[in-house]
């Protein structure tokens, strides 16, 4: 008996939402429609306690097409999680690239390619390799300049120049040290 109170107070609370939804829906050719979903809903309410008779099935049986099953919402989920994060790096690689080059155009460089390393988050950039190119204006030397040799002791070859002012330029715009910043020059 308990089970059948049950049933009638669904009922009852349904009949009773449904009709604060037919006063507040809006008037006009949205009320037939809104009447017709609520009615139908209400059949399957009246029509639940049969579906027990022969066998148990249960709500989500019926609509097994319309609702997703749990795997299916997971692929979807895991599918879309692929998706947006492939679409944000895709695009901050992107606005990374064009603020690179901006940047090293404006200091003269032509920039050949770019490639970043950065944390998951999108919220540190941890490396830069840049290729860049730069037309070195002619340079009048007055005199001719001998650069003195120490015999004995290991000299470090110098960095290109070119290379030196775009690792810097580079290191300042990004607050990175000039060690993961990685410029070759064409």
């Amino acid at each position: 008996m308990p089970a059948f109170f049950e049933y009638l107070r669904n009922i009852t609370y349904y009949l009773m939402f449904a009709t604060v939804a037919g006063i507040l829906a809006p008037a006009g050719k949205y009320r037939k429609f809104i009447s017709l979903v609520l009615g139908f809903v209400l059949l399957v309410l009246m029509l639940r306690p049969l579906a027990g008779i022969g066998n148990e099935i249960s709500v989500t049986e019926w609509f097994t097409g319309i609702i997703p099953n749990n795997e299916a919402q997971q692929n979807w989920e895991t599918s879309y999680a692929h998706w947006r994060d492939t679409y944000l790096r895709e695009v901050f690689e992107a606005q990374l690239e064009a603020q690179l080059t901006t940047l090293l155009e404006n200091d003269g460089f032509t920039v050949h390619s770019a490639d970043f390393d950065y944390s998951d988050d999108f919220s540190r950039i941890t490396e830069v390799r840049v290729s860049v190119s730069r037309e070195e204006q002619p340079q009048r030397v007055p005199f001719i300049r001998i650069q003195p040799v120490q015999i004995g002791q290991y000299q470090k070859p110098e960095e290109n120049p070119t290379a030196t002012a775009a690792k810097n330029l580079i290191s300042q715009f990004y607050n990175l040290p000039t060690e993961h910043i990685h410029v070759n020059v064409r």
